[in-house]
Formats: C-alpha cells, structure tokens, sequence
C-alpha cells in the first residue's frame, strides 16, 4: 500500500521542472474560463482528497484540472492528495463522519452519495448553483441519483457505460463480425473456443467487484431496462424468472468455459495478463466498461510489440425483447461540496468552472479517452481531430441511445449500496456454486426491499428519451 502523495500546483511544477522548461497549457484550455471569479468568496486553499492512480495520470490531472483552475482563479487554490481507490474510500467515509476531509469531496458512488446525504454530511449544491441551475450545464438524468427531496448533493463525475472490445485484427483474420445477437454471439464464441482461444476476457483478479459488470451486461440485455426500471422502482421483484434466467446464462457461459478460459481462471488470472492475452490475440472479446478504454494501448501495438489493433461495439442483444445498440448509463464517482467545509462558495467556484466550459471539457476528454466523460451535450463537429475516433464515436453513441431512450442501468449507480454489494459479492457465489441462482434472486430481493423502503436507493431515471 502506497502512501498518499500529497501535491499542490506549486509543488508539482517545481518537482517536474515545468516552469523551468517553459512549458505552457494549449491555448484552447484555457479559453472562456474567465478571470478572477468574483463569486469565489475570497482567498482559500481548498483540500481535494483523488484516487487517481499513475504518474501520467497524476501529471495530467495536475496540469489540466489544478493548474488550469488556478489560473483562471487566482485567489482560489488546489491543495490535492492522491490516494488509491481502497484508501480514498476508507479515509473520506471516516473523515467526513468527523466533520473534517476534503473541502471538494469526490464520491464513490451515487449509493454511497445517497447515504452521505442522508447524514447530513454534502451541502445542497441549489444555493451555489449557476444561473439557470445545474441543469443549464450537466444532463439532467445524470443528477437524478444526486437528488434527494428536489435538491441536488453532488454532480457526476464521469459517464459511465459498458460496451463489447474485440480484437479487431483478429476478427478480421478470421472475417467475424461483433455479434449483434444472442445467436451470433454464441456461435462466435463457440467457434473461438473450437480454435483453442479464449472467446470472453473478463478477471475478477484485479478488482473485487467487476463481477457487477457482468451482472450489468446480463440483465440490460436479457431482462431489459424496462424490466430493470420496474423492479428499482418496487413494481416487480427480483425474484421475476427474468432476472433469475438472465443469471442462469451468464452461469452457462462460465461452465462451457467461454470466460476467462475456466471458472477458476476468473477468479485467479489477473487484469494485465488477461489483458495482454487480448492484445496478442488470444482472447476474442472483452465486455467492459469505457473506464477499460485508456488502458488498452498498452496491450496493442508498438507499446505491446504487436500488430494488432482493437475497437469496440455495442454489447449483444442476448433476448428478442432486448434491441441491440442499447447502452447501459450511470455514473462513476461525483463532486460535492463537505458540508464541513468553510469555504463552500470557493468549492463551487471549482465546481462551476469544472462543468461550464464546454470547450475546456472536450479537450480535456480527447486528452485521457472515457476518464473525464462527463455528462454534457456533444455535438459530433465540435470534437477535437486529436481525440481518438473510437472515444468520439462512444461519446456520440451513448448520448445518440440516451435522447432516444434506447439505454438501461448500471448497478452501481441506480440500487442501493448494500443491494449493490450483494449484487456481486452474491453472484459470486452463484459462478463457483456455493449458492443457487433463486436464493440469490431472494436475498438480492429482501436486501433491495429494505433499502427501497428506508429510502437508500437512488431515484431512478425513466427509460425514455432523455434531453441531454
């Protein structure tokens, strides 16, 4: 385990030599940000707890978040702490329960927001929003789950979805297509296997709940997010055959073998292996998140010592019911403002400037692919050349499935967060067979019940076009 490593702007460009080399942000960073915001409140330093991890990262953040804010407000500084995603996530629920942290609290999850919420623990964001309120300059449905009593606590992070990465080179080896149905699906992975490769690259290895990511392929795409919508709102169960049946498939896929290469292989080979498997050709597709995206080149091409190269699709239709191009939305982290804090109007001076130049945030999404995705209209001419077209065509995709209702779900923004919990945990135990496919649905039900009726699952946003 790493110590936090704690970095001002300052301190950052003295360790890196930036200043000395004379090296300056693009021009169109900075555009539009504005000078000095007389909104600000006055000087502050304001403590920023991140779990962004790698020193690129790091250096990224540092330069085109940190910096890029200071200078558009002088008065205004960025003290800001990295820490590991496990470590943030245990210090901030502790320091925060002790009326201290953060001044700018990045949330974990929409769930974890609600719970925060519920104590008394994130300010209202209404009285520090900008004119025409947050939804002037983030979707709507993005701060659906943020939103308690008609008041919003915090804003999305990062939009979240998943999608099927294939090894493109290789399908093209071997003249396959991305599978747009069930019957595609397997008949592709049958043949992969047939030639002794892996058809689905997926690892439970690396981090404990990616089995929700497959929870969240399954049902979106069997049960459907009508079905889905249904049940978060409480009028149906859990236990519906639906959800039990889309389980039941995802458990046959693993007993072929189809995933990971074996049932114990997913529980054992970690993330950079499975994953150089890919990038070699050895494993067909990779169902996964757009959080998957900034990663992939260094398991194809020059940075492997390859020749391959990959590319994504819309995940299958695994059910007639279900149309394929449907993407699964929600969000991944947020921003709030610790009601602890004593300089709440400088926090939404960051906050403002962080979401209300479009310009700056488009840049910022061509910089790292998927990371800094957050939630505003995209406009296709408005995209930068440098951004990857890959990245641009997901970002165009999934606003594309959200005004025309065509999107479901990901469990880990819209149930509660002991239902959320049990989603993955559970299902792990229904993968190695220590646990039925019904008692799971049961205990998922009675689990989910409970929070519904406390009020600890997020509002649910309706599966119908969205404006964005």
């Amino acid at each position: 385990m790493n110590d936090p490593v704690t970095l001002s702007r300052r301190r950052f460009l003295a360790g890196t030599g930036l200043a000395a080399l004379g090296l300056a942000l693009p021009g169109g960073l900075l555009a539009g940000c504005g000078n000095d915001s007389s909104s600000s409140g006055g000087n502050a330093t304001l403590k920023f707890w991140m779990d962004i991890a790698g020193d690129a990262n790091q250096k990224y953040f540092n330069e085109h978040v940190v910096q890029a804010f200071e200078s558009a407000n002088s008065k205004v500084k960025l003290d800001v702490t990295y820490y590991s995603g496990a470590d943030l996530r245990r210090v901030i629920q502790t320091a925060l329960q002790a009326k201290s942290g953060p001044d700018i609290v990045r949330g974990l999850s929409a769930s974890q927001d609600l719970a925060w919420t519920r104590s008394g623990l994130l300010k209202d964001l209404g009285p520090y929003a900008p004119k025409g309120g947050w939804d002037s300059q983030i979707a709507a449905w993005s701060m659906t789950p943020f939103t308690v009593d008609g008041k919003v606590y915090a804003l999305p992070m990062r939009e979240d979805t998943m999608m099927l990465y294939y090894n493109k080179t290789l399908f093209d080896d071997k003249n396959w297509k991305p599978p747009t149905n069930k019957d595609e699906f397997e008949a592709l992975a049958t043949e992969a296997a047939g030639q002794g490769l892996i058809p689905i690259g997926a690892t439970n290895s690396t981090y404990g709940a990616s089995s929700e990511w497959l929870v969240t392929m399954f049902w979106n795409h069997f049960a459907g997010p009508e079905a889905i919508y249904q049940a978060l709102t409480g009028k149906i169960r859990w236990t519906d055959p639906v959800f039990g049946d889309a389980i039941n498939l995802l458990v046959s896929y693993f007993k072929k073998g189809w995933v990971a290469g074996s049932t114990a292989k997913y529980y054992s080979v970690p993330l950079p292996t499975i994953a150089g498997q890919f990038g070699q050709g050895k494993v067909a597709m990779y169902p996964s998140g757009e959080w998957f995206m900034p990663q992939l080149n260094q398991y194809f091409g020059k940075a492997a010592k390859n020749d391959n190269e990959w590319d994504w699709a819309p995940l299958p239709s695994l059910s007639s019911n279900v149309p394929y191009g449907l993407f699964e939305v929600g969000v991944g982290g947020s921003y709030g403002i610790n009601a602890a804090s004593k300089n709440p109007k400088q926090v939404a001076a960051f906050l403002q400037w962080y979401y209300g130049n479009k310009e700056t945030a488009i840049q910022r999404m061509a910089g790292v692919p998927a990371t800094y995705n957050i939630p505003i209209p995209i406009d296709k001419s408005s995209l930068p050349s440098s951004m990857d077209p890959r990245e641009a065509r997901l970002l165009t995709s999934v606003q594309e499935a959200l005004t025309s209702g065509k999107f479901g779900y990901v469990t880990w923004t819209w149930w509660g967060p002991k239902s959320d919990t049990f989603i993955y945990q559970g299902v792990d135990k229904v993968i190695n067979g220590s646990m039925s496919v019904k008692d799971y649905c049961a205990q998922l039900d009675s689990t989910f019940q409970s929070e519904l009726k406390a009020g600890n699952v997020p509002t649910t946003v309706e599966p119908k076009p969205q404006k964005v």
